[in-house]
């Protein structure tokens, strides 16, 4: 395939203050080589947030592009892509991502372990494959008229998790803590002091709904979150399915938080207290209307969510010789 024809018309869209504020510079560096590198200066465009969802915005009204370039964390990611999801799908551009972010789960899902300048030639050398994504459907919490969809890429998930993936943007600040130190310490801050159980009524591809009481409950497209955490070693963001992973049972944090970091390696799946399934559609209804929940980051509010696979909804560029999960496919 033709270098060229890889990017086609191309806007990046850069979070300027990812990775301590680096992002600018990063996305002024690849807007240079690949007008350089392509010989083709008018071909590409960088437009830089200037807020939270300002990505999506761009993303969701740009016209007359082939692709749009994430560069920041999976935030910036997750709103590129949300965007994206509001363009018909005959007229969707592809995502391409430059991973400059703490986290960078979703790359990692792509097997780009590369970062920042040095994932530009990955990105040149990547192809258009359709992945997944994850709509959430989410009533008002005031059970009025309404509501909203969002999207997820890489995880979606509701309780302890979903703490500590919020927790990390105040530690972050605080400590200078990155990538799975960062989420380690804010995980055990969050089970020193917000240890409990979240009761919902659950019902997963349409069968009889069940109350359970999870401490945390996870919906993956790909297997980690919090930068490595390996909560669904087996997911797999082609396959039209989501792997959802669940802890619950009457359990001491004495128990849980050694359960939490054997998550690190995946090291989980096997205990008594976790629960796994591979599903297309998830119904949650939520007994209390203040559990933490977050999408690739994004922290959401929400009683009731209904949750579906989009099977091969996004075209992404995925390296030609990735050197992670998505190496088998």
């Amino acid at each position: 395939m033709n270098r060229r024809h890889a990017l086609g018309t191309t806007l990046i869209i850069a979070n300027p203050a990812s990775q301590s504020g680096t992002g600018e510079a990063v996305a002024k560096r690849l807007k240079r080589f690949l007008s350089m590198y392509l010989d083709d200066p008018d071909a590409f465009e960088l437009v830089f947030t200037e807020g939270p969802r300002h990505a999506t915005e761009l993303a969701a009204t740009c016209r007359g592009y082939d692709s749009v370039v994430a560069l920041g964390g999976d935030g910036v990611i997750h709103e590129v892509a949300a965007g994206l999801m509001q363009h018909p799908r005959s007229a969707r551009p592809t995502l391409g991502i430059i991973p400059v972010g703490s986290g960078n789960d979703y790359a990692r899902t792509l097997g780009i372990t590369e970062r920042g300048e040095d994932s530009f030639e990955v990105l040149l050398t990547s192809l258009p494959t359709p992945l997944d994504v994850g709509r959430v459907d989410i009533d008002r919490i005031d059970g009025q008229a309404g509501g909203s969809t969002e999207y997820f890429v890489e995880t979606l998930s509701i309780g302890l998790d979903a703490a500590i993936a919020i927790d990390t943007y105040e530690l972050r600040a605080s400590t200078h803590l990155r990538g799975s130190a960062l989420y380690t310490a804010s995980g055990l801050r969050v089970f020193g002091t917000r240890y409990r159980d979240y009761p919902m009524t659950a019902s997963f591809d349409g069968a009889p709904a069940e109350r359970i009481r999870p401490y945390l409950i996870a919906v993956q497209i790909g297997p980690t979150y919090g930068s490595g955490y390996t909560i669904c070693p087996a997911a797999d963001p082609a396959d039209g399915w989501f792997d959802i992973c669940y802890a619950a049972g009457p359990a001491p944090r004495l128990i849980t938080v050694p359960l939490f970091l054997r998550a690190k390696n995946g090291n989980h799946v096997n205990s008594k207290f976790v629960h796994t399934a591979r599903v297309a559609t998830i119904d949650l209804e939520l007994e209390e209307g203040d559990y933490p929940i977050q999408a690739d980051g994004e922290q959401l509010h929400a009683r009731h969510l209904s949750v579906s696979i989009l099977p091969h909804a996004l075209n992404v560029l995925v390296p030609r010789n990735p050197t992670g999960p998505q190496q088998s496919r």
